[in-house]
């Protein structure tokens, strides 16, 4: 009973925080960064600009989605991501009106996943960095160990199984709406797999391989973030205007030695360098 009782509580834990992911994974430890907020923040610079900072979470929506009138025609970010409700509601208030996107040293998680595909320009500020590490797919939602053994507890008849059922229930239920979430965004904003580095249940964690164009992962050694690189973002979000991208990245981030490996240290960064989206279907 003692242990039955122990995956009842694992599996509740599982249910109130295994399908928030988007949450930040990396504290930007001042690596480059003179201050980083506790929580979201906006700021009008002037009449079209705005700047957003910190942690993308309720603060930030709810200050973000007044400010982001049809007269704002950039958005200046530094965020080193967060929660993916957020994340996508100002995502699709960014998409509105065709604006442009400066990145002021970090775009990470879900202003990657967000901000990014809902741009119609793109400008990358020096010593600034683009990063991915996924967006909930149905591999980072599932959690078959458990749901497993907990399904096999029910079918056994155990005394939890009705306390049991009721969280796989609400874990299943959770999951679907946050799976349907994000295929509306994609859709809504013609987002490929790959640039959300998606993995169906069964896949292994670099599954997301599948859909770049063969070949072009050459030299990718996958850690924790990828960095965006020039040809990935071309290919996977064409819609999206740039200027010295991959120039800015090499000049300022690539051959910056104690930059670079301060962010292969701290966050786990690694180069995308040539991994191209593959062509949507229609056009292969």
């Amino acid at each position: 009973m003692k242990s039955n009782l122990v995956y009842i509580v694992l599996a509740a834990i599982l249910l109130l925080f295994g399908t928030g992911f988007g949450q930040s994974f990396f504290s930007p430890k001042r690596l480059w960064i003179d201050s980083y907020p506790d929580i979201g923040t906006c700021e009008k610079l002037d009449a079209t600009t705005i700047k957003l900072s910190g942690p993308i979470d309720e603060a930030m929506y709810d200050c973000a989605l007044p400010l982001l009138t049809l007269d704002i025609e950039t958005v200046r970010v530094t965020t080193n991501g967060g929660d993916v409700a957020a994340g996508r509601a100002i995502g699709y208030k960014i998409s509105d009106y065709p604006r442009h996107l400066i990145v002021d040293k970090v775009c990470l998680s879900s202003c990657g996943n967000y901000f990014v595909p809902a741009a119609a320009r793109i400008t990358l500020l020096p010593r600034s960095v683009i990063g991915l590490h996924g967006t909930p797919d149905p591999q980072m939602l599932s959690n078959s160990d458990m749901e497993n053994h907990m399904e096999s507890l029910i079918d056994e008849g155990d005394p939890t199984s009705e306390g049991l059922t009721r969280i796989l229930k609400r874990k299943s239920e959770r999951r679907a709406r946050q799976l349907s979430e994000e295929a509306k965004f994609a859709a809504h904003l013609g987002v490929p797999k790959g640039w959300r580095l998606y993995r169906e249940e069964e896949d292994l964690d670099d599954g997301w391989r599948q859909h770049f164009t063969p070949g072009s992962d050459e030299g990718l050694t996958p850690d924790n973030f990828m960095i965006v690189e020039g040809p990935m973002l071309a290919s996977c979000l064409p819609h999206v205007k740039t200027e010295n991208y991959q120039l800015t990245l090499e000049k300022t981030v690539f051959k910056n030695q104690s930059l670079w490996s301060g962010l292969e240290e701290t966050m786990g960064a690694y180069r995308s360098f040539g991994l191209t989206c593959s062509p949507p279907p229609a056009q292969q």
